[in-house]
């Protein structure tokens, strides 16, 4: 039975072990102070505009960056997930559905071929009767 992480592509992956990585770094205080009053203000009409007016005096904290790179760097990389049963349909889809459909029209054109061939015995059978009467 698959799980949602089964779905994840080699990005994903990498993203969760830095996530996982850095879950116990905390952001500075007065940046994330900044950032909310920024998106709640309602001065400026564009939310990203006045984030980046809120934050512009801020400086990334050295010690920050260099734990959030020592953890990510640090964590065991994650093995690839194992392919989930819906990929091998999803892939093999397309091949399915043509063959699917010749299938289909193989099997009406056989029914065409064979309806001609009742339908020749059945008027010759018809001649003969009336032939003998």
């Amino acid at each position: 039975m698959s799980d949602r992480d089964d779905d994840r592509t080699g990005p994903d992956r990498d993203l969760a072990r830095i996530a996982a990585a850095t879950a116990r770094i905390d952001a500075d205080d007065r940046f994330t102070a900044a950032v909310l009053r920024a998106a709640t203000a309602s001065a400026a009409s564009d939310p990203l505009a006045r984030i980046a007016a809120a934050t512009e005096g801020l400086e990334p904290d050295a010690g920050f960056t260099e734990a959030m790179v020592r953890a990510a760097t640090a964590a065991p990389p994650l093995l690839p997930a194992r392919p989930a049963i819906a990929d091998g349909i999803v892939r093999s889809g397309r091949p399915a559905l043509v063959v699917t459909a010749l299938a289909a029209a193989a099997s009406v054109l056989f029914f065409l071929q064979t309806q001609r061939d009742v339908d020749s015995a059945i008027v010759a059978s018809v001649e003969a009767v009336e032939a003998s009467e």
